[in-house]
């Protein structure tokens, strides 16, 4: 399993989020997307919706039905109706539970989660786990440590 953290500059984490899931889309691979808050699951659903006139993200939850279909799905419940192959995680560093995933994508913005991001990278590089660590910059997102 590979598990990945990007660092976004404050104020651009949806935006990131967004060019992120359309990256996961374009290469074809299945995504869920999870936050424990379940605004941000809406925030990010409706922002799919809107951010372009050029493109769409086909995406999905649980009231739409058809998990099963929706290459991206957004929930707030630990789980992977659609088969994903790829786990993003927003507002948490919580993973444990997921080994069925072949990628973990932990995205976050502010000085807290970066301690908690670091914390979490360094016990995992211990662990000798397969991890990077991204961070936005203006050029773009720049490996790091």
């Amino acid at each position: 399993m590979e598990i990945s953290f990007y660092q976004t500059a404050e104020g651009t984490l949806i935006s990131s989020i967004i060019r992120l899931l359309e990256k996961i889309y374009t290469s074809g691979q299945r995504c869920i997307f999870f936050s424990p808050l379940e605004e941000r699951v809406k925030i990010i659903d409706k922002t799919l919706w809107t951010f372009s006139t050029d493109s769409f993200i086909p995406h999905g939850d649980r009231s739409l039905g058809f998990p099963e279909k929706q290459p991206i799905y957004f929930t707030s419940q630990p789980e992977n109706p659609n088969n994903a192959q790829i786990l993003m995680l927003v507002d948490t560093f919580e993973y444990k539970g997921h080994a069925d995933f072949e990628k973990i994508i932990f995205i976050f913005e502010n000085k807290q989660q970066e301690e908690n991001a670091l914390a979490l990278y360094n016990d995992l590089k211990k662990n000798k786990e397969n991890v990077n660590y991204w961070k936005r910059s203006p050029q773009g997102w720049e490996k790091q440590i």
